[in-house]
């Protein structure tokens, strides 16, 4: 079943209805062979790797916010009061920057979302902020007619390049932001029936026959006057994704397959996922890092594997505290300085810890301890490291625009890019530990 056609055909619930069946099949697809305690997963490379699930996973923490949070929260929240275009409604990518992804763009829905439900903004403000969103994601113009653009400027709506520069014929679509900003739209849908009419006409407008082929993912890139085709994504974040497009009835199931070039190596005496398709052979580079992990957790709660595969990477970096005394929360991340943006990873391009741009340069320097990171895994993980995660956030605070994205790990230098991302996050954590994720997909472990 088509999303676009249901959209335009029945009421919003029918799509709802189906996109659940899709993801049960699929999720007891994944977890039949949970009672066993041991998986067998078939790799790439014909190899098969035993894989021992962890019986003492620590608990998440719940419950009211304290009054230290609940300041935490509105300081997080000053970003989208300081930061979101009153005339088109959408939120900054980067504070300064009048440049937003879709990526982005979901995390300031998602906040917006958790600001209302834990009382920061009055239902009026919710309303006239989703509104205002959902209004420019109607009239934004898309990649060849088709889909979203990377990249938009927030004040024009016009598409632009990564440098914010107006293009007329974009840069390409991305199938993982796109599929990102499927959350907080199935969120809309499932708990807010006012804006299903505004979601409708976003998504009809939408041509999704080149992005998804035999259940697999694909992007685009327009550079130099020439397009190119890519399939898109890689472990963690091809799967968390995924969701959000079962949920509304599309074929993902091979790009829901944790077990197709899936490996593992020992990060910290920890036997961490690794996605085995090498940048060389498939045109894209590998990281493991936090970010779709805790955004699976935070936003999802989980399914068998990625429950399992998330505590690895998050106990790597509590081991790797442990053993250097080095506070680690790695994942994707803003820099204040050049080049801006990196993937802080637990494994990249088959090195530990490796920091790497979006072309596989590399150095050291570039390794931060994320704001995000640590809000993310001291909630979803009760344990001795949560204060110690919490200790070096809090520390993080901007005057007037929520948190800095983090610490450089070198020298202890703030990383002061102040981002939607980082802001977003921490909101959706602090909603995380009152209500549980936004969307509980059943059959979850």
């Amino acid at each position: 079943m088509q999303f676009k056609e249901a959209m335009l055909q029945a009421r919003s619930q029918i799509a709802i209805i189906l996109g659940l069946l899709t993801t049960g099949i699929i999720i007891f697809m994944l977890t039949d062979l949970s009672h066993l305690g041991v998986d067998t997963i078939e790799i790439a490379t014909d190899t098969v790797i035993q894989m021992e699930m962890t019986d003492d996973i620590p608990p998440a923490q719940h419950g009211p916010l304290t009054e230290a949070e609940h300041l935490i929260a509105q300081k997080a929240w000053n970003y989208f009061e300081n930061n979101t275009n009153t005339q088109t409604g959408l939120a900054d990518s980067v504070k300064g920057f009048s440049f937003t992804t879709l990526w982005d763009t979901s995390s300031y829905l998602l906040a917006t979302i958790a600001a209302y439900r834990l009382d920061i903004i009055a239902e009026e403000e919710f309303k006239r902020r989703i509104d205002n969103a959902l209004d420019s994601l109607i009239r934004i113009p898309l990649y060849n007619d088709e889909l979203p653009n990377k990249t938009y400027n927030t004040q024009t709506l016009s598409m632009t390049d990564y440098q914010n520069q107006s293009t007329e014929k974009g840069i390409g679509w991305s199938a993982i932001d796109i599929g990102r900003l499927c959350v907080p739209l199935n969120v809309l849908l499932y708990e807010y029936g006012e804006f299903t009419p505004k979601v409708r006409a976003i998504v009809s407008r939408w041509k999704f026959e080149r992005m998804f082929r035999d259940g697999v993912m694909y992007g685009t890139s327009r550079s130099a006057g020439r397009e190119e085709v890519h399939q898109e994504g890689r472990l963690g974040y091809e799967e968390y994704v995924s969701k959000s497009f079962a949920l509304l009835g599309f074929d993902i199931s091979q790009a829901y397959n944790y077990l197709d070039y899936t490996g593992f190596v020992d990060v910290e005496g920890v036997e961490v996922p690794v996605d085995l398709r090498s940048p060389s052979r498939f045109g894209a580079h590998t990281y493991t890092l936090s970010e779709p992990y805790i955004l699976d957790g935070l936003e999802f709660g989980w399914d068998h594997y990625s429950r399992e595969f998330s505590y690895r990477v998050y106990l790597a970096q509590k081991k790797r505290f442990e053993r250097t005394g080095i506070v680690t929360a790695v994942t994707e991340t803003a820099l204040d300085e050049d080049p801006y943006f990196v993937y802080n990873t637990v494994f990249g391009d088959g090195i530990p810890w490796a920091s790497l741009t979006s072309d596989g340069l590399r150095s050291e320097d570039w390794r931060t301890i994320s704001t995000k990171g640590a809000y993310g895994w001291a909630y979803l993980y009760a344990t001795d490291y949560s204060p110690i995660l919490l200790e070096k956030a809090r520390t993080l605070q901007t005057e007037d625009d929520g948190f800095y994205a983090g610490t450089y790990e070198s020298d202890g230098r703030i990383n002061k890019a102040i981002t939607c991302n980082t802001n977003g996050v921490i909101l959706e954590t602090l909603h995380f530990k009152v209500f549980g994720p936004y969307l509980k997909i059943q059959g979850r472990k």
